[in-house]
């Protein structure tokens, strides 16, 4: 079995082609010309890629297709908060992704489209597929859009599309900018972090866990077409546990936190987690790396 994976040079992309192949499939990475290798690289060392820019409407997606059962979709813009184009978001996470998985459906290729928990919004609260989007922001708007014009493509034209939202990662080599690295990196240099109270829980997932979800479910026969489905844990962990972790596994100094020193932000959520059941009950799938070794891991990464 082959699988395209495109924004392979991205955090989620790179460790999802790592884990096919890891799995004995082949993959064939998709990245741009211009896109930084170094971590598709080091997690998937002589990986096939393709040079793809999924925002060109004269790319050859059928020539990247050729050969190909099924598509893990993780090219987005808009996870990295710099990223702030409302034009590029909609044209890559929803024009592009519509093409790419029209050209997939004529193939007969199934397509796993990654979405985000962000779709949902700002709600507190244990979020299962069909409860109301109410995206907030660039990248959520964007993607509940895509996943919208998705859904109506498996229902009238009978493609084989399925979506996932992933809840919030954490995982070796994710940017330097994201939380979990950068507690790491200033519990290692003693440099102070000025953070809320710290209670809001969130439903965080290590990144391996992410990779083996979509993998199963592109996989799994009979391809699940227009269903969606969350990927995630089902518990909450709150901010303060998720940071003391990070900086015990990067070996850091606990006093760098400086709880309570910023306001929660005006309608913050308190507590967002999804609810697993549909996904456990497709594919058996279930998020199994516990915060103690996944921080270990991410720890671990960084000092290479």
């Amino acid at each position: 079995m082959r699988l395209l994976v495109t924004g392979a040079s991205g955090f989620l992309g790179a460790h999802v082609a790592a884990g096919v192949q890891a799995r004995g499939l082949d993959v064939r990475a998709a990245i741009r010309a211009s896109s930084d290798r170094a971590r598709l690289e080091r997690l998937a060392p002589g990986v096939a890629t393709a040079d793809l820019d999924l925002t060109d409407r004269a790319a050859d997606l059928a020539g990247a297709l050729a050969g190909v059962d099924a598509v893990i979709h993780c090219a987005a813009y808009g996870v990295d908060y710099r990223q702030s184009d409302f034009a590029t978001a909609l044209e890559l996470n929803v024009a592009a992704s519509m093409r790419l998985a029209e050209a997939a459906a004529a193939a007969n290729v199934g397509f796993v489209h990654v979405g985000t928990s962000y779709e949902y919004g700002s709600e507190d609260g244990t979020l299962a597929e069909d409860r109301r989007l109410a995206p907030t922001g660039i990248y959520g708007v964007t993607k509940a859009a895509a996943s919208l014009a998705l859904q109506d493509l498996a229902r009238r034209a009978g493609a084989p599309v399925v979506v996932v939202r992933p809840f919030s990662m954490y995982g070796p080599l994710e940017g330097d900018h994201k939380f979990v690295p950068m507690v790491m990196a200033a519990s290692r240099e003693g440099r102070a972090v000025e953070l809320t109270p710290g209670h809001q829980e969130r439903d965080y997932l290590y990144v391996g866990d992410v990779v083996a979800a979509c993998l199963d479910l592109a996989t799994t026969e009979p391809f699940p077409a227009g269903e969606i489905f969350n990927i995630c844990s089902g518990q909450g962990i709150s901010l303060r546990a998720l940071a003391s972790a990070a900086v015990k596994a990067a070996g850091g100094d606990q006093n760098v936190l400086h709880w309570g020193e910023k306001p929660y932000r005006p309608g913050e959520s308190m507590r967002v987690v999804g609810d697993p059941a549909k996904i456990e009950a497709a594919t058996g799938w279930r998020a199994t790396t516990p915060l103690d070794q996944g921080m270990a891991q991410t720890a671990a990464a960084a000092t290479l």
